[in-house]
């Protein structure tokens, strides 16, 4: 299998970018992506400042769950306009134009990179 790589923002502790498996076409596959966030996911898209093509999962249910505030999440999406509270381990990677998940290529990297620092986060 191949590898992509996204950024995780867990509820806990600091962000980072890691490699996750995809299959055979470099799509981020539904378990993957439900095992970074630990249930049903919901998609995010991440427009504007920069950060157009890049969408953020989290756990659809988190709320219901009791998950844990993540406020680095938050931040970010708030920034962009989402006007809510997240809750849970996030994620964000790269949309391919044609509704699959994908890696971040390295100027999506960077942006996000800087992004994050803009944000103090």
């Amino acid at each position: 299998m191949a590898k992509a790589k996204i950024l995780k923002i867990p509820a806990r502790g600091d962000w980072e970018f890691v490699e996750v498996e995809t299959d055979a076409d470099g799509n981020l596959t539904l378990e993957t992506m439900q095992s970074i966030v630990g249930g049903d996911i919901e998609r995010w898209c991440l427009s504007g400042n920069g950060l157009d093509g890049l969408d953020l999962f989290l756990d659809e249910e988190g709320k219901l769950k009791e998950r844990s505030y993540n406020p680095k999440a938050t931040i970010l999406a708030e920034i962009l306009f989402h006007n809510d509270v997240i809750v849970g381990d996030t994620f964000v990677c790269a949309d391919d134009g044609e509704c699959n998940s994908v890696g971040l290529s390295e100027a999506q990297e960077l942006a996000l990179r800087r992004r994050l620092n803009d944000l103090g986060i």
